[in-house]
Parts: C-alpha cells; sequence; structure tokens
C-alpha cells in the first residue's frame, strides 16, 4: 500500500474520528437500505493503519496519491483517507464523481480543511454506505439528485456544503445522518438543501442552513413511507432559504429540542424561536472551511441550552452560554486603557484628578473604576492613602480622555510624589471583553 510518512501524533488525532465512526455503524439501523459493517469492524480500524490511506497530491484523477485512488483502496472493512500537510486548504477538482460502496471518512486538515469540488459537472460523492466527513468543503457538484452528496448513511462535522447546484438536492440520505457543527449554504437547488428519505434516524446538533434556493433548505422525500423518519435538530440555525421564504419543505419527521433559530414558521412551532438570526455572508472566519459569522446582536449569541458541543465548526471553544448554529462569536470589543503619568492634587480641595485615554474596537458603554494609591510614612509605619471613583464611558474606536477628581477621606491628603493608580471596566456588556491597567504616576500638589 502506497503511504506517506506522517508523524504518530497526526495518526493518533484520528483516533476519535474513529471512535464515532464506530458508534454510529453501531446504532444506525436500515429496514431498507444495503446492510452496514458490523460495529466491531469499524472499530478494526482504530487498530489497523492498513486500513488508513494518504493522498498527497491534488489530482482529480486516478493516480497514485489522489483522492480517487485513495477512495479505490478502501476495502470492504472500510477505511479513512487523510491528507499530506502539503497539500492543506487545497481544492481538489474531481474529473469524475467518487463514488463508493464500502463505509469511508475523509479527514481534512483541522486548521485549513481540503476542499473537493465537482467543477460543475457531477455529483462530488455517491456512497451506498456509510460516510464521514471532517474539515471538509463540497463544492460546485450537480447531479439530479444529492448534487453534492449522496449517501445511505452521512456524518458531517465541521464541515461545509456550498454552492452546488441542481434540479433536486444538494445533500440525500436514505437511512441516517448527523450533521455537528456543519453549514450548508448557497446550493441553488430544486429540491431542499438536506434532503432525508422517510425512515432516517439522526441529529443536526449546531450547525447553521441558510441561504439556499430556490428550494427550502430542510425537508423529507418519500411522506407516505410506512417508516417513519426521525431527526432531531438542537441549537442549529434554518434561515433565510427558499424563494420565496420557506426553510422546511415539510413538518414531517423533525424534532425540534434544546434551541433553535428558524426565519419563518415552515418547521413548526415547537422548540425554536422563529426570528431573523442576522447571518453574516458565507466568508473565512478561520478554521478549515467558510462559516456564517453572526454580530452580538444576533438572537443566536448566548441562547444555545444544553450546551454540550465544546469548539464550534472553527474549533473555536464555546462557553457555556453557547450560541446557536455552527459559529461560536468570538470578537469581542477589545478596549485599550491608559493612564497618564502625572496627577495633580488641588491643595485647597485636597482632591486629584486621575487622567488617561481609552479606546475600544468597537463603540459601547460601561463603567470605569480607578483607584489611586499613595504610601505614606506617619510615625514609623506606612500607610497606603488611597481614593476610589467610577465614572460612566461611551467608548468608541477613535482614543477619548477621561478624568476623575478623587477625594480622600478627612484627615488624610496627598503629598508630592510617587503614586500607582488602577483602571478597571465594571458593569460591560456580555460582547465586551474586561479590561485593566495599572501604572506609577507622579502627584503635584499644585497652590493657587
Amino acid at each position: 500500500m502506497y503511504r506517506a510518512a506522517f508523524p504518530a501524533r497526526r495518526r493518533a488525532r484520528a483516533i476519535p474520528l474513529l471512535l464515532s465512526l464506530a458508534v454510529l455503524g453501531a446504532c444506525a439501523e436500515d429496514p431498507v437500505a444495503p446492510s452496514k459493517p458490523a460495529a466491531a469492524t469499524l472499530q478494526a480500524l482504530l487498530e489497523n493503519p492498513d486500513g488508513w490511506y494518504y493522498v498527497t497530491n491534488t489530482s482529480g484523477g486516478t493516480e497514485v496519491g489522489s483522492l480517487r485512488w485513495a477512495a479505490a483502496q478502501v476495502g470492504i472493512n472500510g477505511g479513512v483517507i487523510f491528507f499530506d500537510p502539503g497539500i492543506a486548504g487545497d481544492t481538489i477538482v474531481l474529473d469524475a464523481e467518487i463514488a463508493v460502496d464500502m463505509p469511508m471518512y475523509i479527514s481534512g486538515p483541522e486548521d485549513v480543511g481540503i476542499t473537493i469540488s465537482g467543477n460543475d459537472q457531477h455529483r462530488v460523492i455517491g456512497s451506498s454506505t456509510f460516510l464521514g466527513l471532517r474539515n471538509v468543503t463540497i463544492t460546485r457538484g450537480f447531479a439530479e439528485w444529492g448534487a453534492a452528496i449522496w449517501a445511505v448513511s452521512l456524518e458531517m462535522k465541521n464541515s461545509t456544503v456550498q454552492d452546488n447546484r441542481g434540479p433536486g438536492s444538494a445533500i440525500f440520505v436514505e437511512d441516517h445522518l448527523t450533521m455537528d457543527n456543519s453549514t450548508v449554504s448557497r446550493n441553488a437547488v430544486g429540491a431542499p438543501a438536506v434532503h432525508y428519505k422517510n425512515g432516517v434516524t439522526g441529529r443536526i446538533s449546531n450547525s447553521t442552513i441558510a441561504f439556499n434556493a430556490p428550494a427550502p433548505g430542510l425537508g423529507l422525500y418519500d411522506v407516505a413511507s410506512q417508516y417513519p423518519a426521525r431527526l432531531f435538530v438542537r441549537n442549529s440555525i434554518i434561515a433565510n432559504n427558499g424563494s420565496p421564504l420557506r426553510n422546511c419543505s415539510t413538518q414531517f419527521g423533525l424534532e425540534f429540542v434544546s434551541a433553535n433559530i428558524v426565519s419563518d414558521w415552515s418547521c413548526g412551532e415547537v422548540g425554536m424561536t422563529v426570528t431573523d438570526p442576522l447571518l453574516m455572508p458565507l466568508a473565512r472566519n478561520g478554521g478549515p472551511n467558510m462559516t456564517h459569522a453572526i454580530p452580538h446582536t444576533s438572537p443566536a449569541y448566548n441562547k444555545g441550552v444544553e450546551c454540550w458541543v465544546e469548539v464550534d465548526q472553527r474549533y473555536v471553544d464555546r462557553d457555556a452560554k453557547c450560541d446557536i448554529g455552527a459559529f461560536e462569536f468570538n470578537d469581542f470589543t477589545q478596549i485599550t486603557i491608559t493612564i497618564d503619568p502625572g496627577t495633580k492634587v488641588d491643595a485647597a480641595t485636597g482632591r486629584a484628578l486621575l487622567t488617561g485615554t481609552i479606546k475600544c474596537t468597537r463603540a459601547d458603554a460601561f463603567r470605569l473604576a480607578l483607584e489611586l494609591h499613595q504610601d505614606q510614612k506617619i510615625g514609623k509605619q506606612i500607610v497606603d492613602v488611597h481614593a476610589a471613583a467610577d465614572i460612566p464611558v461611551a467608548c468608541t474606536t477613535s482614543v477619548k480622555p477621561w478624568s476623575v477628581s478623587m477625594g480622600l477621606a478627612p484627615g488624610e491628603a496627598f503629598q508630592n510624589g510617587p503614586a500607582k493608580a488602577t483602571a478597571a471596566t465594571f458593569q460591560t456588556p456580555e460582547w465586551v471583553a474586561p479590561a485593566n491597567v495599572a501604572g506609577g504616576v507622579k502627584i503635584a500638589v499644585t497652590r493657587k
């Protein structure tokens, strides 16, 4: 078998992927589709590097080291495909569809991903059994159904399906669907962008399905089937799909749990908030693929429920108040505070005028707490003479001065000499990163 030399660390990172593959093989049931390998067979991949294949070039053909070559090597027990670091972030334009009938997991580089294109000529990947994708972008597929992906069982993690087209769907799944931290967007399709057959089980979790048209974003095929679908949707966004607007073609088989945002009433009423999530355009926001960022004003911000997914599609850490959708907001307002080195004290009032500047990466309002400390020798002891105050701040992207007059308790007085000042934000909105600064100042007592 042809294999490039890879560091042991990169092989070790494959283990969690294969574990999820084994779990999926164990739990999926299909009354009509081809049988899938037993869990024990998938679990064996964890201990059998002979089932791992490495893509070393971006050829769309079948030469050794190409993606199509690697897919052809996958045997009856299944296999996992990785990519040489030298082609990380590249696009592979396929000469023909990748058509497989063995379980296959494609794992792109975590930092920049890998893009697989159908060149607007054919479906990108078709699988008669299990297909797993991680850190992969599937684009420019064209087919009557499943322009990007047709699979009996599909697992998508940290992946994007975008800019595919056809009279049918972008993704067609017959038996089992798992979509975590993934985005389906800008697909020009005549059937729901994510089309699932009746009998499908699975989940869509912390994902974003948006801006697909003219058909809806999500929908059921074969409503009359005797095998009902059961697809759980949790902490996900389904928005701005369809022309005219229609996010779901049907409510059959969908169960919305935790928190979800849908921009119309076509998906139902339970388990969701019907509103515009204020998605930003699909863009490179970091991580392995393109995503829809959200602003801090989005109703998806900090509204996730039961946030067990630890990172977003870009591998940005999610906090306890996770965001709904594939993107976790992390563009927090950053604050820069300075304290001027000189402080004047009015001898008549004893009040010190502390000054400085403040600047923010976006306009926000909060309060600023100030303290001024001076060590003074009183008898044989060193005493901390200090004053505290706070002021409201309307911070902007331009440097603005701030000042505060600070008084002492009766019987205390600042003296000429060194002191220490601190400034810290408080009562900041959730999207503002707290800031503080400390610095030495020189006190000068002035007399008129």
